[in-house]
């Protein structure tokens, strides 16, 4: 490693870029490097301004895979070695039975058993004595030892020979009070059916009294039925062998990610001079175009744009459409208000639904009714204004109270209305398409999930520096992010140290 980095610098304590390393490394492959191994690993190294990271850094951190990558093939080659002896002794014993293991007429194994572990649970009726469990199975009845009913613990396994399935099977608890009166605090009884994939169960069970009516206790068992120990063993042997094969296809992919993470650290073995000089030359030349044609893909920083967008200025439109409703509320109070809320009803019914209309076209309609508008309040401005052009003001002074107040409110509703204007003539100008209807969904874009989605993507895209490379197609081409790479042969085990 040492007398290959030396090639990128002398002094491994030198900051270099993302970029530089992965240049380094793609042409140091006889192809281009992992991408997600790359990923991983860089994602692992101190980085300094810029995301710059050391040689010596990348060293350790590819040692420290390697390592951990060996451990990993170790410990899997270990449970490998275990599970095939396992195997062996299951096939072992599966001879044994092929011949020996008999059936009764219910298809049930003569030597077939029902095995009931009872660990803990939680006691709810009331008594002050220790607590324990009877588990009878036809005739055949067991106990566990005596518990603190406060947190019971009994851990306590028994085994019932089953004949036809049909076996009723009970448990029961007590304590010391209601043992002497011949009573129970709570019982419950499990359908043999349940268990019949020979599997073991956990289960919680409820215990109810008596009356069927509350519950008593809550105990927690594990139960196991073995009906045919030949289709047991011959689960087993599937399961073995399916474990097997998962450790088998981890030790490869292991293997496979230290040998791309080493792969521009090997020594080129000696062949033929002329096909390894032709091979590294059309590796350069792969590289050396990749490069140059990721120059003009460089992620520049981006430019600050002063631009407004036709979506700023669509929500720009419906701010002031907004303001403007809350202003002819409060004008409503002096002076009715019809064409303006006329103006504003279709106004913000398109906004909330623009499915038939043309957003070019609402534009239009909704220009030329604000501009009737501000030609009907200049009218009414000027008979409002007249007493006092000819100095006949004849106000009293609550009058003159709510003459200022509605001048306001008119002047600022006339400002808002030109503000409206301006807005939609930008967007005309924006979108000249008359045919185009580009405003789908506009109360969703302004203030919904699709501007907030649209944001978060653009956000997350700037998070990356750099392009991920996608191979096999004559022209090379960028994905954005990462994350959209092809990951069909490595979606579960790429680079097993991460884990």
């Amino acid at each position: 490693m040492d007398s290959v980095l030396k090639q990128l610098t002398n002094n491994f304590n030198e900051l270099i870029s993302r970029e530089q390393l992965l240049r380094f490394l793609d042409q140091r492959c006889t192809q281009l490097f992992d991408r997600i191994i790359f990923e991983q690993l860089y994602s692992r190294m101190p980085k300094g301004m810029n995301g710059y990271v050391s040689v010596n850094d990348f060293k350790q951190i590819v040692l420290q895979a390697y390592q951990t990558l060996t451990t990993k093939i170790a410990q899997s080659s270990t449970l490998m070695d275990q599970k095939r002896n396992e195997l062996n002794s299951i096939s072992q014993k599966l001879k044994q039975l092929a011949n020996t293991e008999r059936y009764n007429n219910y298809n049930i194994s003569l030597q077939s058993t029902l095995t009931i572990q009872i660990l803990d649970g939680i006691v709810q009726f009331p008594g002050n004595s220790l607590v324990f469990i009877k588990i009878g199975c036809d005739e055949i009845i067991y106990q566990t030892k005596h518990a603190n009913r406060n947190s019971p613990q009994w851990g306590d396994t028994f085994t019932f020979p089953i004949r036809t399935g049909q076996e009723e099977v009970w448990l029961a608890i007590l304590d010391e009070e209601s043992a002497s009166n011949k009573q129970i605090g709570g019982q419950v009884q499990l359908q043999l059916q349940q268990f019949y994939d020979q599997k073991v169960h956990e289960e919680e069970l409820s215990l109810m009294d008596q009356h069927n009516i509350s519950k008593a206790a809550v105990v927690k068992v594990t139960v196991q039925w073995i009906h045919s120990q030949t289709k047991y063993l011959e689960q087993e042997i599937l399961e073995t062998q399916q474990q097997m094969q998962e450790l088998k296809f981890d030790i490869d992919e292991y293997n496979n990610d230290i040998k791309a993470i080493f792969q521009p650290f090997q020594i080129e073995s000696v062949g033929n001079p002329i096909e390894q000089s032709d091979s590294i030359q059309k590796h350069q030349q792969i590289a050396n175009q990749l490069y140059s044609t990721q120059q003009n893909y460089s992620v520049e920083p981006p430019k600050q744009n002063t631009e407004i967008t036709p979506n700023q200025w669509l929500r720009i439109s419906l701010i002031l459409t907004l303001m403007f409703f809350v202003s002819a509320i409060a004008e409503s109070f002096i002076r009715t208000q019809y064409l303006d809320f006329l103006i504003l009803f279709y106004s913000l019914w398109f906004y909330m639904n623009n499915s038939e209309l043309h957003s070019l076209l609402h534009i239009k309609i909704m220009a030329f009714m604000y501009i009737l508008s501000i030609v009907y309040d200049g009218f009414w401005m000027f008979f409002y204004f007249k007493p006092y052009l000819k100095n006949e003001v004849k106000f009293d002074h609550q009058e003159d109270t709510f003459h200022q107040y509605t001048v306001v409110l008119c002047i600022l509703i006339l400002i808002e209305k030109l503000f409206i204007i301006l807005s939609y003539f930008n967007l005309y100008v924006k979108c000249p398409n008359a045919r185009q209807n580009i405003f789908d969904e506009q109360y969703e874009i302004c203030f919904g999930s699709y501007y907030q989605q649209k944001l978060a993507e653009s956000q997350k895209q700037a998070q990356y520096s750099s392009k991920v490379i996608r191979q096999g197609t004559p022209n090379v081409k960028y994905i954005y992010p990462m994350q959209q790479q092809s990951q069909s042969q490595r979606q579960r085990y790429s680079l097993r140290y991460v884990q």
